[in-house]
């Protein structure tokens, strides 16, 4: 009886992060996302920055976004998350994506803009456009990405980065930029 009711406490404080979400504010409108934005963020970073490359339809994408907005907030560090959808445009869908909770959970919400192929070589040579796609990014470090669900020791990396301004060195789960 007492470990069922541990496990209802437990639910019950995991339901109520979700339900109140985290302290920035939702995206309002969903923005452009080309070669060009890309760059931009990396000229003009000036906080550690998470970029999740997401697709309405990957099974995976909702639990890898609520676990960087998780990780995030845990850190109380300053940083930002953004999420670029793929497979929609911009102005296609945008109520529904904004809508959508799992994107509500990013500091900006970004669609791609252009020949996916393209936009995939821009962020990364190698990157054949599988999701989730996770790119770590620190001001005066090199960016690194991740295919799936980042590990413990992604997140060490990159606060490690970001707040210590280490360049990374490529480890084997990780595709190194």
């Amino acid at each position: 009886m007492n470990k069922s009711r541990h496990k209802v406490a437990a639910l019950l404080v995991l339901l109520a992060t979700f339900a109140h979400g985290p302290a920035q504010a939702a995206p309002k409108r969903v923005e452009a996302f080309d070669g060009n934005v890309w760059r931009e963020i990396q000229v003009t970073l000036k906080q550690p920055t998470v970029i999740l490359f997401s697709a309405t339809w990957c099974p995976n994408c909702p639990a890898v976004m609520e676990n960087l907005a998780r990780e995030i907030k845990q850190r109380k560090r300053p940083a930002q998350l953004l999420t670029v959808v793929m497979d929609v445009a911009p102005g296609e869908a945008d109520a529904a994506l904004i809508a959508n909770p799992h994107y509500r959970l990013a500091d900006h919400l970004f669609a791609f803009a252009g020949q996916n192929a393209v936009i995939q070589y821009a962020v990364d040579p190698k990157w054949q456009g599988l999701t989730p796609f996770v790119v770590f990014l620190a001001p005066n470090a090199a960016p690194f990405s991740v295919i799936g669900q980042p590990t413990k020791a992604n997140y060490e990396r990159w606060m490690r980065n970001a707040f210590n301004g280490v360049s990374p060195a490529p480890t084997g789960d990780l595709v190194p930029r």
